[in-house]
C-alpha cells in the first residue's frame, strides 16, 4: 500500500511539473517550425500506397512528438500505436480521399479527429485537421492540453 501511495504521489508530481512545461511548448512558432520539417507532408505529397503512407505518417508522428519524450516518456511509440489502431496509420484512402470513421463518418484522418468540437480550436491555431501534417500537430496540442489540465495524455482516443 505504501508503495502504491508513493507511486501515485510521484505520478501526480510528474503531471504537475509536466503540465507547467507542456503548456509552454506548443506555440505559433513551434507549430511553424514543426510544419517546416522535411518529413511533414501535406496530403498531396502522401503516397496512396498504404505501406508507404504508413511510413510517411510514422515519420511525421516522430517529428511532432519527439520533443515531448523527456516530459512524457514513450509518447512517440504510444501515438504511433494510437494511429495504427485508429486508422492503420493512414490519412488518405487509395483514391486520395480522407479516411472517415466507418461507423459515424464524422471522425477523420490518421488520428480520427471529430470535426465538432475540434474544427474551431484547430482553425484558431491555423491547423486544418483534413491535412495529415496539421492533424498530427493538432493531436500534439490535444495531448499537451490534457496534461496541462491534469488529465491522462491520451484521453481523446478510444484506441489509447
Amino acid at each position: 500500500m505504501k508503495r502504491i501511495l508513493l507511486c501515485a504521489l510521484a505520478l501526480a508530481a510528474t503531471v504537475s511539473c509536466a503540465g507547467n512545461a507542456i503548456a509552454q511548448i506548443l506555440d505559433a512558432q513551434e507549430i511553424e517550425n514543426l510544419l517546416e520539417q522535411p518529413e511533414m507532408l501535406d496530403n498531396n505529397e502522401l503516397s496512396l500506397d498504404p505501406a508507404t503512407q504508413a511510413e510517411q505518417i510514422e515519420a511525421m508522428i516522430e517529428v511532432v512528438f519527439e520533443p515531448l519524450e523527456p516530459i512524457i516518456p514513450g509518447i512517440v511509440a504510444k501515438m504511433t500505436d494510437i494511429g495504427v489502431c485508429e486508422s492503420g496509420l493512414q490519412h488518405l484512402d487509395e483514391n486520395g480521399n480522407i479516411i472517415l470513421n466507418t461507423k459515424t463518418k464524422r471522425a477523420k484522418g490518421v488520428f480520427q479527429i471529430v470535426p465538432n468540437p475540434h474544427d474551431r480550436t484547430s482553425g484558431e491555431m491555423g491547423l486544418d485537421t483534413d491535412h495529415a501534417n496539421t492533424q498530427i500537430v493538432y493531436a500534439r496540442f490535444l495531448v499537451q492540453d490534457r496534461v496541462r489540465m491534469g488529465h491522462w495524455a491520451y484521453k481523446d482516443w478510444v484506441c489509447a
